[in-house]
């Protein structure tokens, strides 16, 4: 069986290092203290919050995913789900339905992964007075049970088109949820600073913060080699150096790479850096329409200047050498161009860089840019 898991939460045995800050954000949640974890995408943001609340004994997660959420509505409806789900008593189903009744909630359960499954009446639609109605349900289940809410990707409540109003209410209820620690989980940096460390929010200095930087390559390196001893293959030293290299230190990309050397290899096998073409040709396979798609939305200009960015790097989009490589245009157009790729996420700002949301797709881009 493969041991490298990606693209969802890994826990115990699966969870490597990160000792000090496990140590810090349980007892963070242990005082019931509000908490910001900020990191890149796939760093493993979600897993560390989830394994620190593993070590508390007693207490579960109200877990809810705002990414593109775009409305009240929206991010009302995800959380009325995530109670459903964390609470499937029926006289918690009955309170639900009660309260919420002119939402004409539908409680069922999926036949497949037996979850329950709630659905609202979508001519419906909740307005910015409502966060206050779904909040104190939260209160309410918290007398109930032990719970960690965690809000991940919770900067996109920055594209609700009432976010001031939005945030505020967040934020008025939240502060006297004393009993409940809440973690505020994202992965684009300025847009969590806007919210937790500008004055003119509501937000401002009400959590404490926390980075999740990249593990240390020696560190992560003796985790994954004892995954791949598991299926008795031997890893070469400089292999490491070539893996962390091609996913930019990002952990769930290290994770993915790993699984796709694990599955062009066999038991006794050597892997070393001659494997990575095979490995990297069966992701660009499992990947491949996905990259069309987003070549698809481009214009051709566009194109260019991501061709040019995979082939020259991030560090210097905006200056005139880069503007030569991408053809007789001015800064300006070259702006434009990378600010449509991070809106459609092809691309993403990390400090003054700009780089790739998945190492994979510049890999494949390398050998087919103009």
């Amino acid at each position: 069986m493969n041991p490298f898991k990606y693209g969802s939460i890994v826990l115990g045995k699966d969870f490597c290092g990160r000792k000090d800050l496990l140590k810090q954000i349980a007892a963070h949640m242990e005082a019931s203290q509000n908490i910001v974890v900020v990191g890149e995408r796939r760093i493993g943001k979600s897993s560390l919050v989830y394994e620190a609340v593993r070590k508390l004994r007693g207490t579960t997660v109200l877990y809810m995913d705002l990414l593109g959420i775009k409305s009240v509505d929206a991010l009302c409806k995800r959380i009325l789900r995530a109670i459903v789900i964390l609470e499937k008593k029926a006289s918690w189903m009955a309170k639900i339905i009660q309260t919420l009744s002119y939402l004409k909630p539908l409680i069922s359960v999926d036949p497949i992964t037996s979850m329950p499954v709630v659905t609202f009446d979508a001519s419906v639609e909740l307005k910015v007075d409502s966060i206050q109605e779904v909040l104190d349900l939260i209160e309410s289940l918290s007398q109930k049970k032990r719970f960690v809410v965690v809000f991940d990707e919770f900067q996109d409540v920055l594209n609700i088109n009432d976010e001031g109003e939005a945030i505020s209410i967040l934020r008025s209820k939240i502060q006297f949820h004393n009993d409940i620690p809440y973690v505020f989980v994202g992965s684009i940096r300025h847009k969590m600073d806007k919210i937790f460390t500008s004055p003119n929010s509501a937000f401002f200095k009400s959590a404490i913060p926390i980075t999740v930087a990249p593990l240390s390559i020696e560190e992560f390196s003796q985790f994954l080699i004892k995954k791949f001893e598991s299926g008795k293959r031997k890893v070469l030293p400089d292999t490491f150096k070539h893996v962390f290299n091609i996913a930019n230190n990002v952990t769930g990309d290290i994770q993915q790479l790993c699984e796709a050397l694990w599955a062009v290899t066999e038991e006794n096998d050597t892997v070393s850096p001659d494997n990575l073409k095979s490995a990297l040709e069966l992701i660009f396979t499992r990947e491949q329409t996905s990259y069309e798609a987003f070549v698809g939305l481009l214009t051709d200009f566009q194109f260019k200047c991501l061709s040019a960015l995979a082939r020259e790097g991030g560090k210097s989009v905006y200056s005139m050498d880069f503007v030569k490589a991408v053809g007789q245009h001015s800064t300006a157009s070259v702006n434009r161009a990378i600010t449509r790729m991070i809106d459609i996420n092809i691309l993403f700002k990390s400090g003054k860089e700009i780089r790739f949301v998945n190492p994979f797709f510049k890999a494949w881009l390398l050998p087919r840019g103009r």
